[in-house]
């Protein structure tokens, strides 16, 4: 294969790996191009993979050893070559590159940041790189990852130890992921410390492919963001691959994706804690209606609540509320009193879904 095949092979194999809560798959016609969000803005990735030869056998990848398919690795030298080739000719603005394990996790590492290297030092390129990290890469390639990257991120998977054996055999969760993940957090402490920024931290898990309960993917996602200071989690909707182990289980719905993200980001945002969030008797988060509005629905005693009176927290929890509109009101409550719902829409927010639960 030339060059231009084997990134058309490895672009579409990146596809696994989520940019964002609403990526799966091709978001462009261009072959490894993709889109993500990064600091509110849309970044076109070149999202590739260094190789797609993978030493493990998940049970659900595309990519494990025994599955039969097309296979391609390039050199970082291809690797910066292809890169820069599509950035020349103002195709992308950003890399994300990840890879199968190359025999083991130094190898593959080794062979990731030699690309990031030369396009860093060779092609002096100084904008986005997201380097994936592998699980159970040495302090060393850690320590050098978080050098010449914007973003680094090492996939979790599953929240518990019995559903990632149940998924990737191969894979440790207490060895694995939390030992290269406490590795990096003390690296950028130490960093910090010295006064020397660090790329953003991210991870995803695998959502349906197990038996995982949301309450397992909630809690896992708070001890991440509150012990680790991760940026992001996202959550990937199972799909089945064809000659896998898991090439008979059905789709996981994407609601159920898109609950874990809403319930992520009242976490993150609005000081939900886990036990906040309304979950059914089998620790399943509703696909019939958004988590905030059911919390409120279900603390009649709360609410309504005073518009004028309620601080930034407590505005946060009135359906149709997120945190630019809390802004919007208190900045309004500065130099008026609110006396009606006219105003709250000429600060453009749906007054809908609120006027049940607040009283002026």
């Amino acid at each position: 294969m030339n060059l231009y095949e084997k990134i058309s092979v490895l672009g579409s194999g990146a596809q696994y790996d989520t940019c964002g809560p609403r990526n799966f798959g091709q978001t462009s016609n261009i072959p490894g191009v993709y889109h993500a969000n990064f600091n509110g803005h849309t970044c076109r990735l070149f999202k590739v993979l260094q190789s797609n030869y993978c030493q493990n056998n998940c049970h659900y990848c595309a990519f494990r050893q025994d599955r039969s398919c097309q296979r391609a690795s390039v050199t970082p030298d291809e690797m910066a070559s292809a890169f820069i080739s599509a950035k020349n000719r103002r195709l992308v603005d950003g890399l994300f590159l990840s890879s199968g394990i190359i025999n083991n996790p130094e190898t593959t590492m080794t062979q990731m940041i030699d690309t990031v290297r030369i396009l860093r030092e060779k092609h002096k390129y100084k904008n986005y790189i997201h380097l994936k990290i592998m699980p159970g890469s040495s302090p060393s390639v850690i320590s050098e990852a978080l050098k010449i990257t914007n973003r680094i991120s090492i996939n979790i998977e599953s929240p518990t130890e019995s559903g990632l054996s149940d998924i990737s055999p191969d894979k440790n969760l207490k060895t694995g992921f939390f030992k290269t993940l406490f590795e990096i957090k003390k690296q950028i402490n130490l960093n910090n410390y010295y006064g020397i920024k660090t790329p953003s931290v991210t991870t995803q898990f695998i959502v349906g492919a197990g038996k995982e309960t949301d309450l397992d993917f909630i809690k896992m996602t708070h001890l991440l963001y509150t012990n680790f200071d991760l940026k992001r989690v996202f959550y990937s909707a199972f799909r089945p691959v064809p000659q896998t182990p898991l090439s008979y289980k059905a789709p996981t719905s994407l609601t159920r994706q898109h609950r874990l993200y809403q319930s992520d980001f009242l976490m993150r945002f609005y000081r939900f804690s886990p036990s906040d969030l309304p979950l059914d008797t089998n620790g399943l988060l509703s696909e019939t209606s958004d988590p905030k509005l059911i919390w409120a629905q279900n603390h009649p005693d709360f609410f309504p609540i005073n518009i004028n009176q309620a601080d930034y927290w407590d505005l946060l929890k009135i359906p149709g509320i997120g945190p630019e509109s809390a802004k919007k009101i208190t900045t309004l409550r500065q130099t008026s009193r609110i006396t009606s719902a006219s105003q709250l829409s000429r600060l453009h927010i749906q007054t809908s879904k609120l006027q049940k639960y607040i009283y002026f």
